[in-house]
C-alpha cells in the first residue's frame, strides 16, 4: 500500500558550507514573518516582502549556518535579516526578532500526497517537451531515466540552479562513457508552465548545454504538472499575489528501464556520480 506523505512545508536540505562570507558573497536585507521552523535541520520558512536588487516579495525556504540563530523564535514572528547568496549557496544570518503577528489558519494548508514507492511504476502523466511534443516518461521505456524538477526563474543559487549544474555534470559522464551513451536519459521537469512554455525551455536548456539526446525539459498544464509532481514527493506552493513565487523542495528521482522507480534522492544531498552510477546499476534490471 503506498504512503500518504504530507509535506508540511517544502524546506532544501542543509548544506555543510563555511559560515564566513566570501569575496564572492552577495548580501541582501530581508524582512518578513517567520511561517515555520525546523531547528534540527537549520531551517525556517519566511513570507517575506521584496529583496532589493534580489527578487518580488514570495514565500521561500532558508537556511541559517548556526541553528542558534533561530532560538526564541516561533511561527509568527516578525524578522530582519542578511540574506547571503553565493555562486552555489545562499543561508541567513543576523537575524532579529522585531515583532509578532498572528498567522492565519488557511496559510500554506499542506497538501496529502500519494507519493510513490520503490517498484512501482511511474505514473503516464502527458507533458510537453521543449519542441511541444506530447511525452510521457514512458516514453523512454527501454532506458534508465533521471527524473529532477525545476523552474527557471528560481532565484535561489542552491535550489534548481544546483540540480541543473548536477545535471550538467551527469550529462557530461554520460557523454564520456560508451556503455552510458544512448543508453540512459535526464528529464527535468518544470513546475511553472505559466512561464516555462517549450519555446523557454528550449532556449534554457540550449542555455544550460543540455544535448537533447542525452537531456530533455518538459512542461504542461498545471494540473499536469500538480498530479506528476506530488507522485515524487514534490510540494509546490504557489503565492496567490504572485504566480512567480514558489516554495518548493527538491526532490530527484531514478527510474529503470520498464519504468518503475527505482529510488528518490531529497533535497541536494546527492552527486552527479552518485546519479550516473545508479542510472547504471538500473540498466540492469529488466
Amino acid at each position: 500500500m503506498r504512503k500518504r506523505i504530507v509535506f508540511m512545508l517544502a524546506l532544501a536540505v542543509f548544506a555543510r558550507c563555511s559560515a564566513a562570507p566570501g569575496p564572492q558573497t552577495r548580501q541582501y536585507q530581508l524582512r518578513g514573518q517567520v511561517l515555520a521552523l525546523v531547528p534540527d535541520r537549520h531551517e525556517l520558512s519566511i513570507k517575506h516582502d521584496d529583496i532589493p536588487g534580489f527578487m518580488p516579495a514570495m514565500t521561500m525556504a532558508y537556511r541559517v549556518k548556526d541553528a542558534k540563530l533561530l532560538e526564541g523564535l516561533s511561527r509568527g514572528d516578525l524578522i530582519r535579516a542578511t540574506l547571503n547568496v553565493r555562486e552555489a549557496e545562499a543561508w541567513l544570518s543576523a537575524i532579529q526578532r522585531t515583532g509578532h503577528a498572528e498567522v492565519a489558519d488557511t496559510a500554506r494548508v499542506p497538501r496529502v500526497m500519494d507519493v510513490l514507492e520503490p517498484g512501482e511504476p511511474v505514473p503516464e502523466t502527458v507533458l510537453r517537451d521543449e519542441n511541444g511534443q506530447a511525452r510521457r516518461l514512458t516514453d523512454w521505456r527501454g532506458r534508465p531515466i533521471a527524473v529532477t524538477f525545476v523552474y527557471t526563474r528560481c532565484p535561489m543559487p542552491d535550489f534548481c540552479p544546483l540540480m541543473e549544474r548536477h545535471f550538467a555534470e551527469a550529462q557530461q559522464r554520460i557523454e564520456s562513457d560508451p556503455a552510458l551513451s544512448g543508453a540512459v536519459h535526464l528529464v527535468a521537469i518544470s513546475f511553472d508552465p505559466d512561464h516555462d512554455t517549450p519555446d523557454m525551455l528550449k532556449a534554457h536548456g540550449r542555455a544550460q548545454g543540455a544535448n537533447p539526446r542525452v537531456w530533455t525539459y518538459l512542461t504542461g498544464t498545471p494540473a499536469s504538472i500538480e498530479d506528476i509532481a506530488s507522485r515524487f514527493g514534490v510540494s509546490i506552493m504557489r503565492e496567490q499575489e504572485d504566480a512567480a513565487a514558489l516554495t518548493h523542495n527538491l526532490r530527484t528521482a531514478v527510474i529503470d528501464p520498464r519504468g518503475r522507480l527505482v529510488k528518490v534522492y531529497s533535497g541536494s544531498d546527492w552527486t552527479p556520480a552518485m546519479l550516473v552510477e545508479d542510472l547504471r546499476e538500473a540498466r540492469g534490471r529488466r
